[in-house]
């Protein structure tokens, strides 16, 4: 495949002794974009990405254009950038000034790039990420979705494998694939990465695609497969990572290529054809005419663990991004092995990493009440999704011990069940002190997790009801249970009763027998009604009425309260 090359006088800046270079030098915007890669956060069909650049606002892109239209207008902050292929990008010293030197950057031209070579490629750069991923074989029942999502976007692909065929290898329980379908949870692959990490997933996704278009004769593989494409894998593929700065990259761009549109663009672009040059050559040449060059810092690192420290702490903490989305790049862009060296330094800058990994798992393990129940923070939400906030409050109160106070009062039941009760429950026994216990107990997999896990399927199990139009409705937050006021309630609630009857946990069974004493009696069917309170909850006179209402209830659940009490 034909290679590009670039090359750039650069300057080189160590911070530290300890860290590595930063390379400073500035390119044409148009030149940039060819080399670097974007690689977002965001949904590709039914599939999560894993990136964590934020996908694009084409606002800002449109003022940015604007902006960068007036060639006076400069933007002082540089790009960020780092290794992503360092076989690709090399740096030769000044014989007679080491600190100035040469970049040189080879990226291969894409334009004859299939899909399945995409496809391949990003497997591979995944698999030198984390090995393990190599022996995690094709779920066939995974395929099968997927291929009938292609079906229906693709003639060539419902002509090649008609719907007869996949039903045939359905019912031959899909021994025409590598191997039975494994659980992702327990294989080997999984058992390497931390469970709420989204490479395993990413990966499958891209390998089932890949072995689709493999059976395919080539002449007749699409060039969009359930909604992966070649130009939403580049990314992953070129020589350069962008951490920071896509948006004025991309906007510098949008205002050469606006120019190169523009008439007077168009009329340069006729008098280079009148010459004799090639139209597409022509049009190229008009639109770097006009490209502006842009300040780059390139730090020579290729590690994505770093990559994820530089572009979470730059974004944390010049322009803050929105909770859900941190924490969902904090805790899902990483194996385990690339997060154990940046855990730290997370926590150290103040980025709440264990929150984010807390969060996550209970957002994406299948043995959690809220998996896919959770906003992410990524395009596509839907809108009555729990806020991930509203899940970290919730988490805390089980992971923390605090924040268990009933709306109203200013008594914190997890507290107090942590000062009384706590430090003899077995689940924490092999601490030898209080804070060693604690410790334990609040490690993001400590035993908080499945205590919480049990509890809330618990209230799910009991209360809820997988109706999303139902009043109380599991998933939705317009219902009367699934919302920040009742969940936080009945959990608060839930420590005051073990508070009062002076009852510690000695084991995840425990959680269920002090759930079933604590609502012996409390009729099920308590949140399924129409309490024609309207959309607006979360208000504080709500909160403490409808912390009331339960409570009196729930101590003599004799009757339900009538529908009236729940409005202030």
């Amino acid at each position: 495949m034909p290679e590009e090359k670039f090359e750039y006088p650069v300057y080189v800046s160590q911070e530290t002794a300890s860290s590595k270079p930063l390379l400073l030098f500035s390119a044409k915007a148009t030149d940039i974009d060819r080399w670097v890669g974007v690689p977002q956060r965001r949904r590709l069909s039914d599939s999560e990405t894993v990136g964590w650049q934020r996908e694009e606002n084409q606002g800002r892109l449109r003022e940015l254009a604007k902006f960068f239209s007036e060639e006076r207008n400069v933007v002082q902050n540089p790009l960020l950038g780092a290794l992503q292929d360092p076989t690709a990008v090399s740096f030769t010293p000044n014989s007679e000034q080491p600190k100035f030197g040469t970049l040189t950057i080879r990226t291969e031209s894409v334009e004859n790039l299939t899909l399945l070579d995409a496809l391949d490629r990003v497997c591979a750069r995944l698999e030198e990420r984390v090995p393990a991923l190599r022996e995690q074989q094709i779920d066939a029942a995974r395929r099968r979705i997927i291929l009938d999502q292609a079906r229906q976007q693709s003639e060539s692909v419902q002509q090649h494998f008609p719907e007869e065929e996949e039903s045939d290898q359905e019912d031959s329980e899909g021994d025409s694939f590598p191997a039975e379908a494994i659980d992702p949870v327990s294989d080997l692959a999984s058992a390497l990465l931390i469970e709420e990490t989204q490479i395993l997933d990413f990966y499958l996704e891209l390998k089932i695609r890949a072995s689709i278009l493999s059976e395919m004769p080539p002449l007749q593989r699409p060039d969009n497969l359930a909604g992966f494409t070649i130009d939403a894998l580049l990314s992953y593929l070129r020589p350069v990572v962008l951490v920071d700065g896509q948006h004025r990259l991309h906007g510098a761009v949008r205002a050469a290529e606006d120019f190169a549109n523009s008439k007077q663009g168009m009329d340069l672009t006729t008098v280079e054809v009148d010459s004799g040059t090639e139209p597409d050559l022509a049009h190229r040449r008009v639109l770097e005419s006009k490209a502006r060059f842009l300040p780059i810092s390139l730090l020579l690192d290729s590690s994505p663990s770093e990559h994820v420290f530089q572009f979470v702490v730059v974004n944390q903490k010049a322009t803050p991004m929105q909770p859900a989305l941190l924490g969902t790049i904090v805790s899902t862009s990483l194996s385990k092995e690339e997060t154990e060296p940046v855990a730290d330094r997370l926590r150290r800058a103040g980025i709440p990493f264990d929150d984010s990994q807390a969060v996550a798992y209970m957002t994406r393990s299948s043995k959690s009440p809220f998996m896919g129940l959770v906003q992410t923070g990524i395009g596509g939400d839907a809108s009555n999704l729990l806020k991930w906030t509203v899940l970290k409050s919730l988490t805390s109160i089980f992971r923390e011990l605090k924040g268990g106070k009933i709306f109203g009062g200013t008594v914190d039941f997890a507290d107090v069940w942590r000062r009384k009760y706590f430090e003899s429950s077995d689940l924490v026994s092999a601490g030898t002190s209080l804070e060693e216990k604690y410790s334990i107990w609040k490690a993001p997999d400590g035993p908080w997790r499945d205590v919480a896990i049990r509890f809330f399927w618990e209230i799910r199990d009991r209360f809820g009801d997988d109706d999303q139009n139902a009043h109380n409705a599991w998933g939705s937050t317009t219902s009367n249970l699934y919302n920040k006021i009742h969940l936080t309630i009945l959990a608060a609630d839930y420590f005051q009763f073990l508070t009062e009857r002076k009852m510690t946990l000695n084991s995840i069974e425990d959680v269920n027998s002090t759930v079933q004493s604590w609502l012996e009696d409390v009729n099920n069917q308590y949140f399924n009604r129409d309490w024609r309170v309207g959309l607006k909850k979360d208000q504080r006179a709500v909160r403490e009425k409808w912390a009331k209402v339960w409570v009196e209830y729930r101590k003599d659940p004799e009757r339900l309260p009538r529908v009236e009490n729940y409005t202030p």
